[in-house]
């Protein structure tokens, strides 16, 4: 007898600089998983992410707007809710622009 295949879900996350703009704060909705089932990989353009829940699984990689220092992530889970802090590579640099 073989084990059904769980369906794949598409978790939803938000990205957003974090207070001192000195990296990226990323929040993932990881409703009904747990936390050992929690499988995170941080690289400098990306993360990639897989988590069991009990009747489907969540799964997939992200790509990031900034270069990120991933070996330097740290990550919390709570209460169905993975937080990824992660620095910039460098800090970011712009020219403002006047909007006419």
């Amino acid at each position: 007898m073989t084990q059904e295949e769980k369906r794949v879900v598409v978790p939803m996350i938000n990205i957003n600089h974090n207070d001192d703009d000195t990296g990226l704060e990323i929040r993932v909705d990881l409703a009904g998983a747990s936390k050992e089932s929690v499988d995170l990989e941080v690289g400098d353009k990306g993360f990639c992410l897989k988590a069991e829940a009990e009747d489907f699984r969540y799964e997939n990689c992200f790509m990031l707007a900034h270069e990120v220092k991933g070996e330097d992530a740290k990550a919390k889970f709570t209460s169905g809710l993975l937080t990824i802090n992660v620095p910039f590579k460098d800090r970011l640099h712009g020219k403002k622009v006047t909007v006419e």
